[in-house]
């Protein structure tokens, strides 16, 4: 599936790399990893995005290379590829605007829901992480995985499989981990940076969501809203408030668990997960135009904390009778 892909990468020479806006791992890792394997070949890159790289992926190699994105597409620049994104809009705006003004764009990406926004469109939904595809596609390119690269793959994949817990992880998966590993990860100490170290303002963080979350629907369904101002009240930050939902998720006996946080821009993020096949979260963020992956999904919703609230529990309550 990468014959085109690797073609347009060869007929290139100058390239952005970007990803989502409030970047994971998986966007982190897939961003840097693709940049340095095109920097390997030779090709000039740039690597951009919305939002800062998150303090716990700053380790990696690369990370310093991520730029804001600014307020023109740079002339010399010839292709544009987005990684981990399924919708454009999820690049913010003004990469929105640089996109659109490329004279040859890529979407590489690994959401059920994507749009198919791009030119090139390498879409593999289901996979558990862009980081398999971009592992893929440079062991197809035929460039040697250095260790920062495998590094970033790592992250990755590590990240969007919860540390290889989720049912995504498949035996290939495994085997992609493996090859990473002979290129030189140190397990210990990436997993340690990644998921055994962290600031005490996310302590307070969970503290405040464990603390008001709410358990319905005979203790099948968890949920937690954050009022605008919270965030300023509490003194933490956004990077504070990555992967809520997935300390409310762990409840015993809960199939469903969402997060809802007032942006305070007119906004109202959403963030869903499901531990029961049966709760399709994509397919209830589809509903409300949000998207993802069966089991985590997002959505983005104007108005305010508690219609949105109400329209996607009631979603979810549905599915939970059914």
């Amino acid at each position: 599936m990468y014959t085109e892909l690797i073609q347009a990468i060869h007929s290139h020479e100058n390239f952005v790399v970007i990803s989502h806006f409030r970047p994971d791992g998986d966007a982190i890792g897939s961003t840097l990893a693709l940049g340095l394997a095109l920097q390997s070949m030779g090709k000039k890159v740039q690597l951009w995005n919305q939002d800062p790289c998150p303090a716990r992926y700053a380790f990696l190699q690369g990370s310093d290379l991520l730029q804001p994105i600014p307020p023109a597409l740079p002339q010399e620049v010839d292709c544009f590829i987005c990684v981990d994104t399924g919708d454009i809009k999820r690049i913010g705006n003004a990469g929105m605007e640089s996109f659109a003004q490329a004279p040859f764009t890529v979407n590489i990406d690994h959401h059920q829901t994507n749009t198919r926004y791009a030119k090139l469109n390498v879409v593999k939904g289901g996979e558990a992480a862009c980081g398999c595809m971009i592992a893929e596609l440079i062991s197809a390119l035929g460039i040697p995985l250095t260790k920062p690269v495998a590094e970033a793959l790592y992250a990755a994949i590590s990240t969007d499989t919860g540390s290889f817990q989720y049912n995504s992880t498949t035996p290939q998966v495994m085997r992609t981990a493996a090859q990473l590993i002979e290129a030189g990860v140190d397990v210990g100490d990436i997993n340690r940076r990644i998921w055994q170290e962290s600031p005490l303002t996310v302590f307070t963080m969970q503290r405040e969501v464990l603390n008001n979350m709410v358990l319905e629907q005979g203790g099948t369904l968890s949920h937690y809203s954050m009022p605008a101002g919270k965030k300023a009240e509490l003194g933490v930050g956004m990077e504070d408030c990555k992967d809520l939902v997935d300390y409310i998720r762990v409840w015993e006996g809960v199939r469903a668990a969402v997060i809802f946080e007032d942006m305070e821009d007119g906004l109202i993020r959403v963030s869903l997960r499901s531990k029961d096949p049966a709760i399709d979260v994509s397919a209830i963020a589809a509903e409300h135009g949000g998207g993802g992956h069966a089991m985590a999904s997002g959505i983005r919703m104007r108005g305010s904390l508690e219609e949105c609230r109400e329209k996607v529990l009631n979603s979810i309550r549905r599915e939970l009778r059914k």
